[in-house]
């Protein structure tokens, strides 16, 4: 029952997400400005109360030494639960935003080079960028043009799993690294997981979290949500914001908490 009810949700978020987009592009002329802002605040659900986090939550281990994070808790085979956190001045967690969303193909395991795991684990997120403006982002923050790539060319000096210019590194594999304004949709915000910080091949490389396509119900190995959740993430992410990512169950998770 839970499967299906995640289902009808990520469906009615897919086909906002897409009626928002075609909003958008039909211009100011079609489209008034109180029609605009409904469909922000009504399509994407944006504006959630903060609320204190649940029990489970609380629980993780992830919380320990942070002051932000996002539970990414698989509810099925691609897709998951995904929750941002932080404590207040008081010591106590709250949770500021809630979203169905995406993940890898082959759903959550051990990511490498070669299959769309998305990983299990917790780590830390070191890098926002995207090819929007920045949103307001509290991160260092690098908009990104047609020459960036994230390089999968693991030779010396290439940087591999790193964000990467190619005025810098003329001679980068660029077959087999990530152009990332091929990725017009997914990529407008990006945050880098932290996953394989060791930078090792075999372990493979781009694990985002990104605006999620809204033609696809799973992702390469990333985790996909909603652009104006993703947007909102960004406006409220601090360096030091960790990322925990597996199944609901072995996290011990209740959404009816």
């Amino acid at each position: 029952m839970f499967k299906k009810f995640i289902a009808a949700v990520l469906a009615v978020v897919v086909l906002a997400s897409a009626l928002a987009g075609c909003a958008e592009k039909q211009g100011t002329a079609q489209v008034s400005g109180d029609a605009a802002k409904a469909s922000e605040s009504e399509l994407y659900f944006t504006e959630q109360e903060v609320r204190e986090s649940p029990e489970w939550v609380t629980k993780l281990d992830a919380v320990k030494d942070t002051e932000q994070l996002i539970v990414v808790a698989g509810v099925d085979k691609t897709t998951a639960y995904i929750t941002m956190h932080e404590k207040s001045e008081d010591g106590k967690w709250q949770q500021l935003i809630a979203t169905p969303g995406f993940i890898g193909l082959d759903g959550l395991g051990d990511a490498n080079i070669n299959d769309c795991y998305t990983p299990v684990g917790t780590f830390t997120i070191d890098k926002a960028f995207g090819l929007a403006d920045d949103p307001g982002c509290q991160m260092e923050y690098t908009k990104v043009d047609e020459n960036y790539y994230w390089s999968g060319d693991a030779r010396k000096g290439m940087h591999f799993n790193e964000l990467v210019n190619i005025k810098d590194l003329p001679t980068l594999d660029k077959e087999n690294s990530e152009h990332i304004a091929d990725y017009d949709y997914a990529y407008q915000y990006v945050l880098n997981m932290g996953y394989n910080s060791e930078c090792e091949e075999e372990k493979g490389f781009a694990f985002f979290f990104h605006c999620f396509r809204v033609n696809r119900t799973y992702t390469g190995g990333c985790v996909g949500v909603p652009e104006n959740i993703m947007k909102f993430i960004m406006q409220h992410i601090k360096p030091g914001c960790r990322i925990t990512l597996d199944s609901l169950k072995n996290m011990n998770g209740d959404l009816d908490a």
